[in-house]
């Protein structure tokens, strides 16, 4: 994998914590999102709170996909008892339907590894995304590369975060196996990115498993200090 395709950098604005403390909350920019926006939350599990606090904030609705659970009985929550994956079929979809009949989307994905295999099905109609917030398991593949690339095309990622659950691999630099990313729209920057300069774990990140030191960071391509 190349690691460059993982430089991080500042965000245009502020950035915040939404959902509960440690595994379960994700970091996103605090944007303006245009109008009828929607929250695409792929894996819940038996936690909803990043999608009940992304719903309280912005007053948007959320369509919500897990296959491992029965029922999400929340307000403005639309649920399918589905998994997100790279086919439609009976338990499985790929959000084809709701990317090509909404132009304002944010998405949630915490799939347990499935991400890469839905990510090779959307092509550039990745950037009807104003943001994405997505855990990463072991994606260090060399066939993955234009998945990276292709979020890069549209996105810029602005927040890093290593899950200490499952320790790092050397790349020519220690990359974590497991890894939650911001990418924010190219559309909410007025000037070129500047690069990351802010220490990772960052102030608003938490630990994913709290008996596990955090895995530190704080070298390029992730942070990078003059």
């Amino acid at each position: 994998m190349d690691v460059s395709l993982l430089t991080v950098y500042q965000s245009p604005v502020p950035k915040i914590r939404l959902g509960k403390d440690n595994d379960g909350g994700y970091i996103l920019a605090d944007v303006t999102y245009p109008p009828h926006t929607i929250l695409v939350s792929a894996g819940i599990g038996n936690d909803s709170s990043f999608e009940e606090a992304f719903i309280e904030k912005y007053s948007q609705n959320c369509f919500a996909f897990d296959g491992t659970i029965t029922d999400l009985s929340k307000p403005h929550i639309e649920f399918e008892k589905r998994n997100v994956g790279p086919s439609n079929t009976d338990t499985t979809t790929t959000l084809q339907n709701l990317i090509q009949t909404h132009n304002s989307l944010v998405l949630k994905m915490d799939i347990e590894g499935g991400e890469i295999e839905w990510l090779k099905t959307i092509g550039n109609e990745i950037h009807k995304f104003q943001q994405i917030v997505i855990e990463f398991h072991y994606p260090f593949a060399r066939t993955n590369k234009y998945i990276f690339e292709l979020l890069n095309r549209f996105h810029v990622l602005i927040h890093f975060h290593p899950n200490n659950s499952s320790g790092s691999t050397d790349l020519s630099v220690a990359v974590p196996n497991v890894f939650e990313c911001t990418y924010l729209n190219k559309s909410y920057f007025c000037k070129s990115p500047e690069l990351n300069k802010d220490p990772i774990p960052s102030v608003l990140d938490m630990k994913n498993v709290l008996d596990k030191d955090d895995i530190v960071i704080n070298y390029p391509p992730f942070v990078h200090i003059e």
